[in-house]
């Protein structure tokens, strides 16, 4: 579907497996096999509103995704869980589809409608969380976790896809930050509006719905929680579906139809492994730093005695300040280094970022008081929301409009990886090791710093690659449009 006011070229690639590559003649423009859409950017409103919701259904992904983890002690309780069953429920049961299908998702995003399939994601999702509500036993829950993994699945590699079709490049970088700052949000709603809404829901015991016979109150929270969520599906229809731009036709392997192939984006990757390994192992310290939040509620109830109730609305306070302060500050500095004509602005805020957060996440847990151990959590939210907000525009600065859906799909299974084998796991083996359950603090520094200091000095090394490929890459689409307009 084309949208209004953006012009789309014809653009029929060369044999299978073939590199593309495009020949300046006498008269200076590339004529090329395939060519960037030429035309005016979608228009403000539109692309803003595109932007908006979007962060929308980023922010309703992570209260769906946070729901399970208030309610383990119904869960249990009801249907005689296990903790080894608990924890996969909160973990694998959600995480296996959402890594495993991102790739072909990702593929699909960069050939087929892109809000289409976002729609049917939300509504997969939002289903799977209603029909939780009729479980009655952990296989059918497990299943329908695995569901809300796969509708997830296609968030990232269709909205900033979209975003990034929407914008041009001076501006892209404000609207994808904006559409990260639903992390924050999502996950601090859950800890903020969502464990009074379940805790109200419980005090009213178990409800008869009809057919649905009699729910039990974490019955009734799926449910509610899960069910407006389709009407979001309706709404992500009425987004303008872009045109892809910034396509290349040169160091590209492209198919009869000039479309990426996996193996393709892949192979593309690697060709420029430096500056993606800069965008992988900076975002992936992000990651990993963010997952020792899951340890927060044990750290504060060994160490300072507070209770769940504290923890939770301390962090999302955090969260809904944190977020927001960072994503801002993320956006400054981008422009700002813009402005100065600097083609790695983006990276540099991603490295910025890791820079406030490192002290924050290793300095928390050691603190004397709870009042200097929040303020570190919020110095560390600060940063992190900075980073990640940063790691997105990375990655649609060095990735060709042909393969940015699987480009994103790739550096979110690349940094999910990293989160899950290098966050919780060796705290949680650390303090076994210390034999002492007081020491999760030290174990969690320990941790912050390990992976922070060499993963940001690695990143930082790798800068100047990094800026390399933008300016090539940059160069390589103005090359295609001109081919284009010469065509």
């Amino acid at each position: 579907m084309q949208a209004r006011g953006v012009a789309l070229t014809n653009c029929a690639g060369p044999a299978t497996g073939h590199v593309a590559t495009a020949h300046a003649g006498a008269g200076g423009a590339a004529h090329t096999p395939c060519t960037a859409d030429a035309g005016a950017w979608t228009a403000a409103r539109v692309a803003w509103y595109g932007v908006a919701v979007l962060t929308l259904t980023q922010v309703v992904s992570y209260i769906d995704r946070f729901l399970p983890s208030l309610l383990v002690g119904p869960l249990k309780a009801d249907l005689h869980l296990s903790d080894l069953q608990m924890g996969f429920l909160l973990g694998p049961a959600f995480g296996v589809l959402y890594v495993l299908m991102g790739l072909p998702i990702g593929w699909l995003a960069d050939r087929v409608n892109r809000r289409a399939l976002l729609a049917t994601g939300v509504a997969v999702w939002c289903a799977m969380t209603a029909a939780a509500s009729v479980a009655r036993s952990f296989v059918p829950l497990f299943a329908t976790r695995l569901g809300v993994g796969l509708g997830e699945a296609t968030v990232a590699p269709c909205a900033v896809s979209l975003i990034s079709d929407y914008f041009p490049r001076a501006t892209r970088s404000r609207a994808l930050s904006v559409f990260m700052s639903g992390t924050f949000l999502g996950a601090g709603s859950a800890f903020l509006f969502g464990g009074p809404l379940v805790h109200r829901i419980t005090s009213l015991g178990a409800v008869t719905l009809g057919p649905l016979g009699e729910l039990r109150a974490w019955q009734l929270a799926f449910l509610l929680i899960g069910t407006p969520g389709l009407l979001l599906a309706a709404l992500l229809l009425s987004l303008r579906e872009p045109a892809r731009r910034e396509r290349i036709a040169q160091g590209i392997t492209l198919d009869s139809a000039g479309r990426v192939s996996l193996s393709g984006a892949l192979h593309f990757i690697t060709q420029h492994w430096r500056a993606f390994g800069l965008l992988f192992v900076g975002s992936g310290c992000t990651v990993t730093l963010g997952s020792l939040v899951l340890w927060n509620v044990a750290l504060f109830e060994r160490t300072w005695g507070w209770s769940v109730r504290d923890v939770g609305i301390a962090t999302g306070v955090a969260f809904f300040t944190g977020g927001p302060l960072g994503t801002a500050l993320g956006m400054w500095l981008t422009n700002r280094w813009i402005a100065r004509g600097r083609r790695d602005a983006t990276a540099r805020a991603l490295l910025a970022g890791l820079a406030l957060a490192i002290p924050g996440f290793a300095l928390y847990p050691l603190m004397p008081s709870t009042s200097l151990a929040m303020a570190a959590v919020f110095l560390a939210f600060t940063g992190q929301a900075t980073a990640a907000a940063a790691g997105p525009a990375c990655l649609a600065s060095i990735t060709p409009g042909q393969m940015r859906s699987q480009g994103m799909a790739i550096y979110y299974l690349v940094i999910s990886i990293a989160g899950q084998l290098f966050g919780p796991l060796p705290v949680g083996w650390m303090t076994d090791l210390f034999a002492d359950p007081a020491k999760l603090r030290y174990a969690m520094s320990i941790e912050a710093l390990a992976v922070g200091v060499p993963g940001v000095l690695l990143a930082r090394a790798a800068l100047g690659s990094y800026r390399r490929h933008v300016e090539q890459l940059e160069t390589l689409i103005d090359a295609s449009a001109g081919g284009a307009a010469h065509a």
